[in-house]
């Protein structure tokens, strides 16, 4: 697995806007969720394979945030996600714990990226590898920032030239 050896200020591409695109196949009756992270640098990069979850979670919660409004559980059956999104006041000692998101790396083996959710715990700061969209959800709960490598960048670029259709790299 390609791995970023250190996360410096000079290497990372800051995430200023997430956007939750949801599409299905006729053909096969899945639905497919994908997130368009917008960055800094004004590229934009795509996290295809999403779980369709975790993409309508975000996307309730970009939504509140740009209304204003109270959450309200869409589903009889919540997810984890839906019962965090209940409970954001009460996370203040998360949100101070929390110090952002970088996706920093990508498996060529299994086409999967990753990313590393920074927390400081007792005077530690601690490192964990996690589910990019998850990492992305949490850092938007908690409006903290989100990274992407340059190294992410350009891999994803390889997969996604401009102007061609668009292969599907999993999260």
């Amino acid at each position: 697995m390609w791995q970023l050896s250190e996360d410096t200020r000079d290497n990372l591409v800051r995430v200023v806007g997430v956007e939750v695109v949801l599409m299905n196949d006729l053909e096969d009756f899945v639905d497919l969720a994908a997130l368009s992270c917008y960055l800094e640098n004004n590229e934009v990069f795509t996290l295809y394979n999403v779980p369709r979850e975790v993409a309508l979670t975000i996307e309730k919660l970009n939504n509140s945030m740009r209304e204003g409004e109270f959450i309200e559980p869409s589903e009889d059956r919540e997810t984890i996600f839906d019962v965090l999104l209940l409970l954001t006041p009460k996370l203040k000692e998360l949100r101070r714990t929390v110090i952002k998101t970088v996706i920093n790396s990508y498996d060529v083996d299994r086409g999967v990226y990753s990313a590393s959710l920074h927390m400081r715990v007792d005077g530690v700061t601690i490192q964990k590898n996690m589910i990019p969209s998850h990492a992305i959800f949490l850092s938007l709960l908690l409006n903290r920032p989100i990274y992407v490598t340059k190294e992410v960048l350009e891999v994803s670029r390889r997969f996604n030239p401009p102007d061609e259709e668009r292969p599907y790299e999993d999260e």
